[in-house]
């Protein structure tokens, strides 16, 4: 199957981190602050699932600006910790500069319109992979349908890489959260309060049949990018490597999905959001000439 990741988070990356340029987030009203108290847009940019953005209750609609200090490649975006409903989502505009509207679409095959939601209401992550890749500097992103207690925890956008991105058996889909019971009793042997947890699934996320030409390669537009402070474009193998090790990232198992649109948005919304079981292991010959690289990740479905 062939998958794609989304390795940086550019609105934490290039945006949050850099602490410049401005977020404003505006209500319905053209107030300064559409908000809820205590759960800034920030939250769900930060990396953190312990924070969470909340709109005010009082307007349930919210307009988030972004002005990035550069230009900004970005083709698609994820969701992990949410609680909104099939009905509920974001739309987002963008623009290439800094002058007039923000009133362009990003807009991706199967879907039809820039407004993204969950594809069920089991709270799972989602996102979209768009046609293309554009240089961003504004982006508009705009909450649709939420209630008083909508919620985002981590919202990322970024450029999904797909080249080399498989998945092989065996493997598991994420289908639905499983979950574990621990059954407790007291010295009288009456049952006490279970603790029930989600469970983590382990996945082998490969990258598969490369030459060592393209680790190096530095074609893609998403690895010009600043690490530790240096801003240039990375070759492959340091772009992924770096940001395997460091931040979470999402994984995709199957972008380019066959069926109705409704089949494509639906498997294009099956996500892991994970982070590194252990070490991130390097490349390794599977023949004399070609590379496959097993990134062994803990992926968290809900």
């Amino acid at each position: 199957m062939s998958g794609a990741l989304l390795l940086e988070n550019k609105l934490h990356h290039e945006y949050w981190r850099r602490k410049s340029g401005q977020t404003t987030v505006v209500s319905t009203e053209n107030a300064t602050y559409g908000s809820a108290e205590g759960y800034p847009f920030v939250n769900c940019i930060d990396d953190s699932g312990a924070t969470s953005f909340r709109v005010d209750s009082s307007l349930k609609k919210a307009f988030i600006t972004i002005t990035f200090p550069v230009a900004t490649t970005i083709n698609g975006f994820a969701i992990y910790g949410h609680n909104l409903t099939r009905n509920q989502g974001i739309k987002i505009l963008y623009d290439t500069d800094t002058s007039g509207n923000i009133d362009t679409d990003f807009k991706g095959t199967p879907y039809t319109s820039n407004t993204y939601k969950p594809a069920d209401n089991l709270y799972s992550p989602f996102g979209a992979v768009f046609d293309a890749s554009v240089s961003v500097r504004r982006l508009t992103i705009e909450t649709v349908g939420w209630g008083e207690n909508s919620y985002i925890s981590i919202l990322s956008m970024g450029h999904w890489l797909t080249d080399h991105v498989e998945i092989s058996a065996p493997f598991i889909p994420p289908s639905f959260t499983p979950y574990k019971a621990s059954i407790k009793r007291n010295n009288n042997a009456n049952y006490l309060s279970s603790d029930v947890k989600k469970v983590p699934q382990k996945i082998s996320i490969k990258l598969q049949h490369f030459s060592e030409a393209d680790l190096y390669t530095t074609t893609d537009s998403a690895q010009y990018t600043k690490i530790n402070g240096h801003l240039k474009t990375y070759p492959f193998i340091d772009y992924a490597g770096y940001f395997l090790s460091h931040y979470p990232f999402f994984f995709m198992y199957n972008k380019d999905a066959a069926g109705s649109n409704d089949n494509k948005i639906s498997e294009q919304q099956k996500l892991y959001f994970c982070t590194i079981d252990g070490s991130l292991k390097q490349p390794s010959y599977s023949s004399p000439t070609l590379l496959n690289w097993s990134i062994n990740a803990i992926g968290y479905i809900q």
